[in-house]
């Protein structure tokens, strides 16, 4: 059976989000599978507990992560991404409309390898989507592979 590649997960409550998102990645070609969890609690069910869970080959490139989430936090969610061995290396992009500074801080106290602040304005916020993708995408070198997967107990 083959396993599909996710390339960007997206953790976000507005559907109006996850739709400009999806856009804007297709728009350049960023993303050839975008998948959308409307909460951090599916996220979770999808890492560890659904077919991905026995995953060690094929990770995400990104996972861009809502701060202010339903049910459990984006906080909450960093941190069992975060220190869990079979997660720990994919990265993890706040994508907030918050731009307070103590919520920055957690996000990198607590493993995020990025913070972006969502822009109201739907132009800007694609072309934030779209430099975020291509640095993520096309720039950053992910851990993948035989050497991560002998690495994951």
């Amino acid at each position: 059976m083959d396993i599909e590649q996710y390339d960007i997960i997206l953790v976000d409550d507005s559907p109006e989000v996850a739709e400009l998102t999806r856009l804007a990645l297709g728009s350049r070609k960023l993303a050839d599978k975008l998948t959308w969890f409307a909460d951090a609690e599916l996220a979770e069910e999808f890492f560890f507990q659904g077919e991905y869970a026995s995953r060690r080959d094929l990770h995400p490139y990104l996972i861009l992560l809502d701060l202010n989430l339903p049910l459990m936090s984006g906080h909450d969610f960093l941190k069992i991404i975060k220190s869990n061995a079979a997660t720990s290396h994919i990265p993890v992009v706040m994508f907030s409309s918050s731009d307070d500074q103590r919520d920055i801080n957690q996000s990198y106290e607590l493993g995020a390898n990025g913070y972006v602040v969502k822009s109201t304005d739907p132009k800007e916020f694609m072309g934030t989507v779209v430099d975020t993708g291509i640095y993520w995408r096309n720039r950053n070198r992910p851990a993948r592979g035989d050497e991560l997967a002998k690495a994951t107990p």
